[in-house]
């Protein structure tokens, strides 16, 4: 019964066509069914009437392609119905700038290609205009011929491919029908959820979902859709070109799906790949990593691809590595790191005269001093770039990076933007950047411009310019989605709010909740709560302040984040003390006052070199934190009745507000009042009335400012129209908790991968120990993001360090305190200065430098009640506090997972312990079997197996190789032993033997062959050779003269020798040119033997030639 139903859900759309709007459907069913068979398949392939159909059928067990099938049929019409230039109809359809080089590749050779690359704060803009572009030339295709598609198994399809489904179902098309079969019982990826419930959710309300039925019994070959159950072509070289097309159209989701599988492939299944092409997989894989924003995995692999570097052309390849390696750092916030490498790179460049490297290089050195333009408004300062770089950016038509550098680079002082009110021409580079992101279609980055421009307003004090750009964004961007309106909406509210219209802010704030509740989106939400408790404190209504903060909080913390983009985390902090006390809360108050400080020590204590060349984030000053942060202690101390110092800590407010006024509006006047109050119970008149002309100044301009307020501007913006109903706080906390478990859940499932990654790492028995900890604790570090740790061991007497980047110098006294810290916490501990036990750990975090460490986390392991070995790992302050892109507040969750993990690099340690002390055994007792105990050198069994491996080395050259060998028996050895003793005897017998071995060094060995006979096999050698050798000998025993002074030493008194009783030796010497076996030498043997009797039964002390 399913074939009939599929076909004749088929059949209903494809008869709709061109008739009605809503044409996409889901027909889902049970068990595995295939639609290849389908005569209603066969029936609309042959038709040639005006409709193009095309269908397509995922498997289960293969990877799917980046907007698969539509990419094809849009390549296949082309072709078909058009002609002519496809880069031609990509502008006609409207296709982004940066995508047109993509698609033409990939329509021209199926491999896709893109110079200017992708920035990471563009990641997901580019990805809606690459879904956009999609739809759009789909559109236009059907309009020349109409358009039917049927995909089954539809639940396999890549993220980007479900996208397009939603973006149909939202902007519908008369002339495209859409069929998509679902096996209800196989669930997609992980990555797809939450677009695939949208879907269904448009579907069902429309009544678009059909069950059609069951296919019957479950076919054996349906399997899980893990990645582990997925398998790729044994053609490694295609499915990496498949991993690259899948990223360079932006589905990073599914492009990493794909690299996990081949790495699956190569670490766990021995899977044989080609250097070059195990290269090109790393870089890929690193790349999809970075765009993702996971960047420990991405320096991973960027570890992987140097291990890789040939000896040949390696200046390029290391310039390559570097590149990358500066990117991720950069995006850490990692910034002097980040600089470092891109020298290195440059460096590398030049050495093999690349100048396409050297460009990238160099341009990662601009990008870096401004963050990458991650997450950042604008720069404090304007960033040098040379005319001469400018024209190489021109030259190599990276556009989109010029414009991000005109707009960012340039025009950030007061001064400037204040002129721009008249005249926004005078924002000379800004409005070049402007109009060349303009030219190239990038609205997102003419929105981040205005944004810019009403950030560097905003904070200035500058309030009707950033007003008037808010505007101007606006009007820009309302057909450009929710998201950039629900922001523009906060900025209104926010400058509404500066401006003194405070009964007007919440409407706006409320809408802007609104739109981004429904965008799910709570880190917005949480600035526009941050945003609120300004307008609160303005107002004096604290305890909203503090609810609205704590709101802001939460998600903070719920969801990892390092801060808001708005503000630190320790602004929040500090504007909870405020609203606190003002409130009356002095507790709280004190406690949120010690969690700012715990972040703001770092500030106040560091020096700042003013020579370096990482950039200077907004933020990055903290006056305005500062401020707020002396006014809030001054206020508290006030409370406790301790006047005089509240009056100090008043006056290192005064002097912070000189560099944050403009952006701390909302402060201004409680705080002109409170000093006022305090100069009046202090008994200062001589203040008050400074104060009071400073208070009324004020009033009198934000009076003046709130009379000129263009509320006209606003009357296009119907807030009704955009809202769709009240989200009351216990939604947002709802939505918070799902976002934060669906980031755990993923974060979990990171970690799950990880740890079978460290077990690979660190179940070796090949290694050192060594380098086996030097290799895990690289991953373990780059995984978590972490900047340094420490492993110290005490299963030996002595305490040893096995690993320590940290700047701590490990001596006795220092480990020992450590270690009496840990026995007191069995259990181990994380903390941030996020949390409220900070403090309660800095007699350890002290060792690290407490304002340098900004989460930290210590695992002792204990065994038999003693502590056997203790982790210390820790991430240290951000030099950008908004550039990172990874967390880096550790906390218990860390805790448990570092535990589980170096539970298991002990378990390894001492394992490779115990087979290192076996090993050595082995080879001792191996040693022991053919060398000689007396004399060290090789006893007979010793010279034969010497003498297999000479034979072994001479199978494979060409022509058997020349061998000498002599056969030695002493001299008057009898005469030491009978005179002196046996010990004597033994003493003569090692003298000679290391006589012998010096001259062999190098040339061949020696081996004792009994008693006091010794053979020396000479390789590669000529009689003349052999000849120097022998006198050689002869004259080292000679210098010896009997060995008197060693006999003389031992014996403890003087002897008298006689000359012809000194011991020497007789030396028989055989010879062969071209020797090949083992017989040969054998042969040698005798002949030398033969020999030596012959001169010892005549003159003794002399060599001869056989």
């Amino acid at each position: 019964m399913i074939e009939k139903y599929y076909s004749g859900v088929i059949e209903q759309i494809y008869n709709r066509i061109g008739k009605e709007t809503r044409n996409i459907v889901m027909a889902n069913y049970s068990n595995d069914f295939s639609i290849e068979n389908l005569e209603v398949i066969r029936r609309y392939q042959s038709n040639e009437d005006n409709v193009f159909f095309a269908y397509s059928e995922f498997s289960y067990n293969t990877l799917v392609g980046a907007y698969e099938p539509f990419l094809d049929i849009i390549c296949n019409m082309h072709r078909h119905f058009i002609g002519g230039s496809f880069d031609d109809f990509q502008k006609e359809c409207g296709v982004y700038y940066l995508h047109r080089q993509v698609l033409n590749s990939y329509y021209e050779t199926g491999e896709c290609f893109r110079e200017e690359t992708v920035l990471l704060n563009e990641v997901a803009y580019e990805q809606r205009r690459m879904t956009k572009a999609i739809v759009d030339m789909l559109k236009r295709l059907s309009e020349v011929r109409p358009l039917m598609i049927v995909i089954n198994r539809f639940q396999m399809a890549s993220k980007s491919s479900i996208e397009t489904i939603k973006y149909l179902i939202d902007n519908p098309c008369t002339n495209i029908g859409i069929v998509l079969g679902v096996n209800v019982q196989v669930k997609g990826t992980d990555s797809t959820v939450e677009v695939w419930d949208r879907i269904v959710e448009s579907l069902e309300d429309r009544s678009a979902i059909y069950y059609i039925g069951s296919a019957g019994q479950q076919k054996n070959h349906i399997r899980d859709t893990s990645d582990d159950e997925l398998y790729i072509t044994t053609n490694f070289e295609q499915s990496i070109q498949e991993a690259s097309n899948i990223m360079e159209f932006l589905d990073y989701e599914q492009a990493r799906r794909g690299c996990r599988i081949i790495e699956h492939k190569i670490k766990f299944e021995d899977a044989w790949i080609d250097e070059k092409s195990l290269r090109r997989f790393y870089l890929i894989y690193a790349r999809t990593s970075v765009l993702l924003g996971e960047m420990s995995k991405a320096i991973e692999l960027t570890n992987e691809y140097k291990a890789l570097i040939p000896e040949s052309d390696s200046e390029h390849y290391f310039s390559i590595y570097y590149f990358m390696k500066g990117t991720c750092y950069m995006y850490q916030g990692k910034l002097e790191k980040a600089e470092g490498c891109a020298k290195k790179a440059y460096d590398y460049a030049l050495l093999a005269d690349d100048e396409l490297l050297e460009f990238k290089s160099e341009l990662l050195s601009v990008m870096i001093k401004m963050s990458g333009w991650y997450n950042i408004f604008f720069c404090v300062q304007d960033i040098p770039v040379s005319d001469e770089f400018i024209e190489k950016i021109i030259k190599h038509g990276y556009r989109n990076h010029l414009a991000h550098i005109y707009i960012y680079a340039y025009d950030n002082s007061r001064d400037v933007v204040k002129q721009s009110f008249y005249d926004e021409s005078l924002l000379k580079h800004f409005t070049k950047g402007l109009e060349l992101a303009k030219k190239i279609e990038n609205e997102q980055l003419v929105y981040d411009a205005y944004q810019k421009t009403i950030m560097l307003a905003s904070t200035n004090g500058l309030n009707e310019i950033a007003f008037l750009y808010v505007i101007r964004t606006y009007e820009f961007m309302k057909e450009h989605g929710n998201i950039y309106v629900a922001r523009v909406l906060t900025a209104i509210g926010y400058n509404l709010s500066a401006m003194g219209k405070n009964e007007l802010v919440d409407d706006y704030y409320d809408a802007a909740i609104n739109m981004l509740y429904y965008l799910k989106l709570p880190e917005d939400i949480a600035e526009v709560y941050y945003n609120k408790s300004l307008n609160y404190i303005m107002q004096g209504n604290y305890k909203e302040a503090v609810q609205a903060l704590l709101i802001a909080m939460k998600t903070i913390i719920k969801l990892h984040l390092n801060s808001l983009r708005v503000c630190n985390t320790s602004k929040v902090y500090v504007l909870l003390a405020l609203a606190s006390i003002f409130s009356g809360d002095r507790f709280s108050c004190e406690r949120y006052l010690l969690s700012c400080k715990q972040f703001l020590n770092y500030v106040i204590y560091r020096v700042i070199d003013s020579t370096r060349t990482a950039a200077v984030h907004d933020y990055s000053r903290c006056d305005d934190e500062m401020f707020l942060y002396s006014f809030a202690s001054a206020m508290l101390l006030w409370h406790d009745d301790k006047k005089e110092e509240a009056f100090l800590r008043f006056e290192d407010a005064e002097r912070y507000l000189v560099n944050a006024e403009g952006n701390e509006f909302f402060a201004y006047s409680i705080y002109r009042k409170s000093r006022i109050k305090l100069f009046e119970q202090l008994g200062k008149n001589e203040l008050i009335e400074h104060e009071r002309i400073l208070l009324d100044a004020h009033n009198k301009r934000m009076h003046e400012i709130a009379e000129a307020a263009p509320l006209e501007m606003l009357k296009n913006i119907n807030l009704e129209s955009l809202s769709e109903g009240f989200i009351n706080e216990r939604q947002i906390d709802l939505l918070v908790k799902q976002q934060g478990l669906a980031k755990d859940y993923q974060s979990s499932k990171r970690q799950i991968e990880f740890i079978s990654i460290w077990q690979t790492i660190v179940d070796v028995n090949d290694q050192k120990k060594e380098t086996m900890i030097e290799n895990a604790m690289s991953n373990f570090i780059n995984h978590f993001s972490l900047d340094c740790a420490l492993i110290i061991d005490l299963h030996a007497k002595e305490p040893q360090v096995l690993y320590n980047d940290t700047e701590c110098d490990m001596t006795d006294e220092v480990i020992k305190g450590i270690c009496d810290i840990m026995i007191d916490y069995p259990e181990g501990f994380a903390t941030s200065k996020l949390g409220e036990d900070f403090y309660e750990h800095e007699n350890i975090i002290s060792y690290f430098g407490v304002d340098d460490v900004c989460s930290f986390a210590a695992v002792p392991f204990i065994k038999n009640d003693a502590l056997s070995s203790v982790l210390i790992a820790y991430v240290r302050m951000k030099e950008n506090w908004h550039g990172s892109i990874e967390r880096y507040m550790l906390n218990e969750d860390d805790l448990s997972i570092f535990k589980l993990l170096f539970r298991e690099l002990e378990y390894s340690i001492a394992r490779i312990e115990a087979n290192e002390k076996a090993n050595e055994m082995n080879r001792r007792l191996k040693q022991a079997a053919v060398t000689d105990m007396l004399t060290g050198i090789y006893n007979r069994a010793g010279m034969y197996q010497e003498i297999e491996k000479l034979e072994k080395r001479i199978s494979v050259t060409s022509g058997g190789m020349d061998v000498g060998l002599m056969f030695i028996d002493l001299d008057n050895f009898k005469h030491y032993n009978d005179t002196y003793g046996h010990d004597i005897g033994d003493l003569i017998l090692k003298e000679m033997a290391f006589i012998f071995r010096e001259v062999a060094k190098d040339r061949g060995f020696v081996s004792r062959y009994g008693g006091d006979e010794f053979i020396i096999v000479i390789e590669s050698c000529s009689r003349y050779e052999l000849e120097n050798i022998a006198k050689d000998i002869y004259a080292r025993i000679a210098e010896a003269d009997g060995f008197s002074r060693q006999i003389t030493k031992y014996l403890n008194h003087d002897v008298e020798f006689k000359e012809e009783k000194n011991i020497t030796c007789s030396i028989g010497i055989s010879y062969e040119r071209n020797v090949t076996s083992e017989s040969q030498i054998t042969e040698l043997i005798k002949k030398a033997d033969d020999l030596m009797y012959t001169v010892k039964t005549g003159e003794k002390g002399h060599y001869a030639f056989f």
